[in-house]
């Protein structure tokens, strides 16, 4: 698969021991990253982006496993540490952001392009190996 970009996705996560949700990140290295800018016309003009990403099977993840998004919610804090998943209203950055955790207020005020995750499919199960990924659409 063809790659051209890093990105820096930003889960969910209510945090136990500081009664907080906050957005725990994973940094994967190596995805094909697209985006298509729109403005629809008319007196009130909207934008429109939306963005498809393909994270491959084999991607870098420094070392952190995929899990499915109710795995990861059951997970205590210290265990997820050693994972990510894919789930609605995950945060996702362009290139490797060094933060551990974060909020949205803060990630939309320090970054530019930042892509709120709307849907996403597992596709690691058919064709060869080589074409297992993710796709995650956003906007």
């Amino acid at each position: 698969m063809i790659t051209n970009a890093d990105i820096t996705i930003f889960n969910k996560r209510y945090i136990k021991t500081e009664r907080t949700e906050k957005l725990v990140s994973t940094v994967i290295r190596g995805v094909y990253l697209y985006f298509q800018k729109a403005v629809s016309g008319g007196s009130d003009r909207t934008r429109s982006d939306s963005y498809t990403i393909r994270i491959p099977a084999d991607a870098d993840t420094d070392g952190k496993e995929y899990v499915g998004q109710k795995e990861y919610a059951a997970m205590d804090d210290e265990t997820c540490s050693g994972y990510w998943t894919l789930q609605p209203g995950a945060l996702i950055v362009h290139g490797v952001v060094d933060l551990e955790t974060a909020t949205e207020t803060e990630l939309v005020k320090e970054f530019q392009n930042v892509i709120t995750v709307t849907n996403f499919s597992d596709n690691r199960s058919c064709g060869s190996e080589a074409l297992h990924h993710w796709r995650v659409g956003g906007e």
